[in-house]
């Protein structure tokens, strides 16, 4: 026996209101909104690790030191890890300074390098320190997630706040039709 099964594109009667089939479109968009912003946290993120942050101790400020000569080759920094190399660096009050850096092996002569430089002018670390890449990434990408999230949430309240009160209007509308007969105060 061949048994009529429904269709999709049947348009017989439906139980859904308009805002219950706006709820369901909510919840579709949210969740396609939700993982975009996945998307675009990832990016963010991938974005942000590519980018070094240079920081400077407390106190202190940042320049940029000029080498005068290159710096010691690798082989010969493995050998005597003291070895510096003489540069000259601009400080904050702009008096022009030299000095010897303790830098990276195998430098050429007249590169730049970032040092940190106290309020007298010496520098304090010619190792600045850089923000791990990894980490500068993860907090812009969940910051970004979050914060996408955050406005999502904001805006389904919102829409869902407004459908509520077409619900509750609609529910007033049939019950004040409705309610004499009901009751039976119908005369």
């Amino acid at each position: 026996m061949d048994v009529p099964t429904p269709r999709d594109d049947d348009p017989g009667p439906s139980l859904l209101r308009a805002t219950d089939r706006a709820r369901q479109a909510l919840r579709r968009a949210q969740l396609v909104l939700g993982a975009l912003a996945i998307g675009v946290a990832v990016l963010v993120g991938a974005a942000a690790s590519g980018h070094e942050v240079t920081t400077a101790p407390p106190g202190t400020t940042l320049a940029e030191a000029e080498l005068l000569e290159p710096s010691p080759l690798p082989e010969a920094a493995m050998l005597n890890p003291t070895l510096a190399t003489r540069a000259r660096w601009t400080t904050s009050g702009g008096l022009l300074r030299t000095g010897s850096l303790r830098v990276d092996a195998g430098l050429p002569e007249g590169a730049m390098i970032t040092v940190a430089v106290d309020a007298a002018g010496e520098v304090v670390d010619a190792r600045t320190r850089i923000a791990d890449s990894r980490v500068t990434g993860l907090t812009a990408g969940l910051s970004t997630l979050l914060a996408c999230w955050a406005v999502l949430a904001l805006c389904a309240v919102l829409c869902r706040a407004r459908l509520d009160a077409l619900d509750a209007r609609q529910w007033a509308d049939d019950w004040a039709r409705v309610e004499p007969e009901w009751t039976g105060r119908a005369g």
